[in-house]
């Protein structure tokens, strides 16, 4: 089975160090790209992720584009096997947390073909369901005492649910633009709001939390996409540091490969994790990833590490992801 998996990201992962660089700078030139929704029901974003982290605080916030005039535009919604409608965020004010209201459409106004960050927030602590459009706090409601968010639903984007998984219709279609939609696992503060707004679109702003920013843009972007939904330019140009830039020698590409155990990894507050430790965290692609599965990871990348010329860089974790996908080792080894 450890064989098996070791030809199969060999294939996938061996590489010179030039075409890593360049397959670095090709990953973080991606993720400065936008989505364009169609004006259909088939036209969206479907996903089911691990929603545990998030039930009892998140924060959904990304950059929206509204181009369809009209009510009842869904760009984000979550809904569960007893609640369609768990989070909602149409794109002219009016949201929904755990099925409870917040209108702010007499406060939004329509500006067909402007970027606009909107943030929707909310914790069990404080209760509150917050939203702001363009750094401003609008609008917020009250949810029931100890109500969390349900944990087994769907995620979609451009739609909203009238059925659990689905039920999509043409009028909810959102038909406008998206970019760096990101769930945090925290209630974001008014301040973290702004200062999101105000770094503007093409900052790297929301790297700074870390773990915290959950369900990242660059992921959703992989997902599956569904009738007219396209990868759009958005305007912003990624600026690569002078270590991507550079040309790599054999000698970088040599201590690369030999020094897989003592990579660290230093997250938005400071704290310097391994590799390993990272890979054993409970938020890894949201997946619990087990020990034997990371072990026997680390034993496949000491494998690869012994091939000449090998560089396993972030194009390994991103094969990783794309072949694990939510099976077991036991999935691999036929």
């Amino acid at each position: 089975m450890l064989l098996t998996l070791s030809l199969l990201l060999l294939l996938g992962t061996t590489t010179t160090t030039a075409d890593s660089t360049s397959d670095h700078a090709g990953l973080v030139e991606r993720r400065y790209r936008g989505l364009k929704f169609g004006a259909t029901a088939r036209d969206h974003v479907l996903l089911k992720p691990r929603m545990e982290p998030l039930d009892e605080s998140f924060s959904v916030c990304g950059w929206v584009k509204k181009i369809r005039p009209g009510e009842w535009k869904t760009w984000f919604a979550y809904g569960t096997s007893s609640n369609n409608q768990e989070i909602r965020s149409e794109d002219n004010g009016y949201f929904q947390t755990l099925g409870y209201g917040v209108d702010i459409r007499s406060k939004v106004t329509d500006q067909l073909g402007i970027w606009r960050h909107v943030c929707h927030t909310w914790s069990l602590t404080t209760r509150a369901a917050s939203v702001y459009f363009d750094g401003i706090l609008l609008g917020s409601g009250t949810t029931p005492s100890g109500k969390k968010l349900g944990l087994d639903g769907y995620i979609v984007l451009g739609n909203e649910f009238d059925s659990y998984g689905g039920g999509f219709a043409d009028d909810n279609a959102f038909g406008g633009e998206l970019f760096k939609v990101n769930v945090f696992d925290k209630e974001l503060e008014a301040a973290e709001v702004k200062e999101m707004t105000d770094a503007g679109k093409c900052s790297d702003v929301e790297e700074k939390y870390g773990r915290s920013r959950y369900l990242k843009w660059e992921d959703l972007l992989l997902e599956e996409k569904s009738g007219n939904v396209t990868e759009i330019d958005v305007g912003c140009t990624p600026e690569l540091t002078e270590e991507s830039e550079e040309e790599p020698t054999e000698e970088d590409g040599e201590e690369e490969t030999k020094s897989t155990e003592e990579c660290e990894c230093e997250q938005g507050d400071g704290t310097v994790f391994s590799r390993w430790d990272l890979l054993r965290g409970d938020k890894f692609f949201n997946k619990t990833v087990s020990v034997e599965l990371v072990e026997e990871l680390k034993q496949t990348w000491d494998i690869l590490s012994d091939f000449e010329g090998a560089t396993v860089t972030e194009r390994f974790i991103r094969h990783f992801k794309l072949f694990h996908n939510g099976k077991t080792c036991d999935d691999f080894s036929s």
